[in-house]
């Protein structure tokens, strides 16, 4: 994990901008729950305001209101709408470890409710999250490469950038992380780049999430060219 610590870092270093709305993820406030404002900034700034004051509500509210704040993040944030009401209020009620415990069903949504429970400690894991970090090792073709689980995903790059990473991992037999322990060494490999750094992990989650169509592009024609 060592040598994608020092990759992640050098990502982080080449593309992080403090100048630049590199976030696109607009935070419509109409539907921000009751009790939430955000200042007129920009959507990086607003997005990581947003996960701080639902952390600060949920943390001294009650447990209906608690369960609001997470489906709001998932559904109205997040837009996925596709969850079965059993699904959902699970992620709305249980504790941080029964979360994890699902393992790598639902990563999507229920690590969107552990950034409610507490953001400086739980980031977003999802399709373009993974993607990032899959295609970042074979970009820098570091010597000990780790699979990180490849999820589906409707956008058209990023499903090309997966088929590209399953062919080229099942080529160059990388590890996997286990469905296990994926999401705790994915945060783990956060907490030490963002210690290294002085910065926090959700904005390296943000920065990942936001480059995932940028590198599967540069993966495809990085193929093409050979």
């Amino acid at each position: 994990m060592n040598e994608l610590k020092d990759i992640l870092k050098t990502f982080y270093t080449n593309y992080h901008d403090d100048k630049t709305d590199w976030y696109h993820w607009v935070i419509k406030d109409i539907y921000l729950p009751k009790g939430i404002e955000l200042t007129n900034e920009s959507k990086v700034k607003r997005n990581l305001q947003l996960k701080e004051k639902l952390h600060s509500l949920w943390v001294k509210s009650n447990e209906k209101t608690k369960g609001d704040l997470i489906e709001y993040y998932i559904v109205k944030w997040g837009g996925i709408k596709g969850n079965k009401k059993e699904s959902l209020d699970f992620y709305k009620t249980s504790t941080s470890q029964q979360l994890m415990n699902r393992e790598l069903k639902g990563v999507s949504s229920w690590s969107k409710a552990l950034v409610i429970h507490d953001c400086n400690k739980y980031a977003i894991f999802d399709a373009r999250v993974s993607c990032s970090l899959n295609i970042l090792q074979i970009l820098s073709n570091n010597e000990t490469k780790i699979l990180f689980p490849i999820l589906s995903s409707r956008n058209n790059l990023i499903k090309k950038g997966n088929s590209e990473i399953k062919e080229i991992s099942t080529i160059e037999n990388w590890s996997s992380l286990s469905n296990r322990i994926f999401y705790e060494e994915y945060i783990e490999l956060l907490k030490s780049v963002a210690k290294e750094l002085n910065t926090n992990i959700s904005t390296i989650e943000m920065l990942l999430f936001a480059k995932a169509e940028f590198l599967a592009t540069k993966l495809i024609y990085s193929k093409k060219e050979k």
